[in-house]
């Protein structure tokens, strides 16, 4: 018997390439004769990026005719509210967009009405009801009644409606033509219908009817995958090793004699879809294509839901597609992150399959939270370095020099990640190495904190964080590298502590303690070490002081003098001055 020809169309996987070639490529839909197939088999956050991509080229007449109700609802839920609250302009817009394209695409009447029962009449009512004003005509044929009512909307654009009975005043800007523009089409559609929208516009209660549209929005988001906020803050809960690794599982079937089933395992594939998961050195694509079709793809639908949450706890807008992107590489780093965690502890012959066997058993989840356990302890141990470590003024880290503020206010938040490009960047920890750099940060901001204020250290008094003229400008590395100078100065206890230096101060510093090399004298690195040795940080001397006293020579070797030859002090830096604290000095000392 010879095998039957399978046609192109019902190739397996066929319907998924040719989603993902209109997402690639969203003009490809412009002449395609099973165009509103293929746009219908485009999931909700797919669509809604065609849609942008489309809107940009002014042709969404090839995507809007063929959608779904659901994903019309869907773009509205995911790009026309900024938190709670409807964003009128963007959903007037899209309105507006949807009505032009029924009109560009010639759909026949009828389906326009029919697009607003079965999304939500609600969307329709209260993206138009601000700014738009409506007077009833009772009696049509009362030109009197008419006139007053135009001349009460003179400051406005007006449209009388087709069958006569009302006048709709809107401002004469392209948002009120956009709510005209609207009108005008559901009233071509059908009178009755353009009738009903008036008349809900005018007298629904717009409070409640955004209570209303909010309330089943965040019923369709939850089944999308971005859960109510407390229920999402669950996937920041730490889990064991012994939760995914198999130990468990292993212990619990030998006590049953129960022989542990072996994983399906599928070929490798040549490739991914693109958007999935990344560039193929990371350890977490390797791993997914070792999983059979079907696992894949049910692991695949698991990792984008897994972003959808990671979002929902993060507050993240849900149609933000920079947002999007930010919680895809989250999910992916933590991920690679647990896989490596696992291996460190049991290497594996073949650490690929090992994974692959675990995600199959436990799921991707799971396994995020393990990857997360690490990241919660970076997190309480900035938060508690925050709190009572002396390091936070006006925002977290605030105190703290460059590496280790930054350090400090990214690892700080739920998600915690590592600081990219000083405050503006941040990524997440992807592997092993950032989890040692970034373990390594905060444990220097603490000896830096330790350094600065302990007894045993240069025993700085935090009181002059309070006395100076601009505190927000202020860092522990100048307290630290003042209080250096000061141990120095003639005269000086080695008991530590710190005073603003003056002129003469500075001009000794400069002539003592930068030798004709332009280094430091070895007497400034013992200081630091062996305060840092007396805290019980001596490991952390070389990171610190490669920081604190590059600064200390430039500003020393740099000083710039007035014309009577004394240092100008109001273009030092780097080292607090009686220049910094001059408001303190005068209103304790006087003039």
């Amino acid at each position: 018997m010879s095998t039957p020809e399978i046609r192109e169309t019902e190739r397996p996987g066929f319907a998924h390439e040719q989603a993902q070639l209109v997402v690639d490529e969203p003009m490809s839909l412009e002449g395609r004769d099973d165009a509103e197939q293929v746009v219908r088999a485009l999931p909700v956050q797919s669509f809604v990026t065609v849609a942008r991509k489309l809107r940009d080229e002014h042709r969404l007449d090839l995507l809007l005719p063929h959608a779904s109700a659901e994903q019309i609802t869907g773009l509205f839920d995911l790009d026309a509210w900024e938190r709670d609250r409807l964003a009128i302009a963007r959903a007037r817009e899209w309105l507006d967009r949807i009505v032009n394209a029924y009109r560009d695409a010639a759909v026949e009447r009828g389906r326009l009405s029919d697009l607003i029962y079965d999304t939500d009449p609600e969307m329709w009512i209260l993206a138009n009801a601000p700014a738009t004003a409506i007077a009833d005509l009772d009696e049509p044929d009362n030109d009197e009644h008419r006139q007053q009512v135009l001349e009460d909307m003179a400051s406005l654009r007006t449209w009388e409606t087709p069958d006569g009975h009302y006048v709709v005043g809107v401002p004469d800007n392209e948002l009120g033509n956009m709510t005209l523009r609207v009108l005008f089409a559901v009233y071509d559609d059908s009178l009755t219908e353009g009738r009903k929208l008036i008349s809900a516009i005018k007298w629904s209660v717009h409070s409640e009817v955004e209570e209303e549209l909010l309330r089943w929005r965040k019923g369709r988001l939850a089944d999308l995958g971005f859960p109510e906020w407390d229920e999402a803050m669950r996937l920041f809960t730490p889990l064991a090793r012994d939760a995914v690794s198999g130990r468990r599982d292993d212990e619990q079937a030998a006590a049953a004699h129960i022989p542990e089933q072996p994983q399906r395992l599928g070929k490798p594939r040549d490739s991914l879809p693109p958007a999935s998961l990344g560039v193929a050195r990371d350890l977490l694509r390797r791993v997914m294509q070792r999983l059979d079709d079907d696992e894949y793809d049910l692991r695949l639908r698991e990792f984008l839901l897994l972003a959808n949450e990671l979002m929902a706890a993060q507050r993240f807008e849900p149609g933000d597609e920079s947002l999007q992107e930010r919680a895809v590489a989250q999910a992916q780093a933590t991920l690679n992150l647990a896989c490596e965690l696992l291996l460190a502890a049991e290497p594996q012959s073949d650490p690929e399959g090992f994974i692959a066997a675990r995600i199959a058993t436990v799921g991707l989840r799971k396994l995020f939270r393990f990857g997360y356990s690490p990241l919660a302890k970076l997190r309480k141990a900035a938060l508690a370095l925050h709190r009572d470590g002396r390091v936070s003024l006006a925002t977290v880290g605030s105190l703290l020099d460059r590496p280790w503020g930054p350090a400090l206010a990214t690892l700080s938040p739920w998600y915690p990640e590592l600081p990219v490009d000083g405050k503006a960047k941040s990524r997440p920890l992807r592997n092993l190495a950032d989890l040692a750099q970034a373990t390594a940060l905060v444990g220097e901001a603490g000896a830096l904190a330790q350094l600065a204020f302990a007894d045993q250290g240069l025993a700085i008094d935090p009181v002059w964080i309070t006395r100076v003229d601009e505190p927000d400008r202020l860092h522990l590395g100048d307290l630290v590298r003042t209080a250096i100078v000061c141990a120095q100065l003639p005269g000086s206890s080695t008991a530590g502590g710190l005073r603003p230096l003056g002129p003469a101060d500075l001009r000794w510093a400069a002539d003592n303690l930068v030798d004709d090399n332009g280094r430091l004298v070895a007497s400034v690195g013992e200081t630091v070490r062996s305060k840092l040795a007396a805290v019980g940080a001596a490991d952390r001397a070389e990171a610190l002081a490669g920081v604190l006293l590059p600064r200390l020579i430039m500003e020393l070797a740099g000083l710039e003098l007035r014309e009577d030859g004394e240092p100008d002090l109001t273009k030092v830096g780097g080292l607090l001055t009686i220049q910094q604290v001059g408001v303190w000095l005068q209103t304790t000392i006087g003039p």
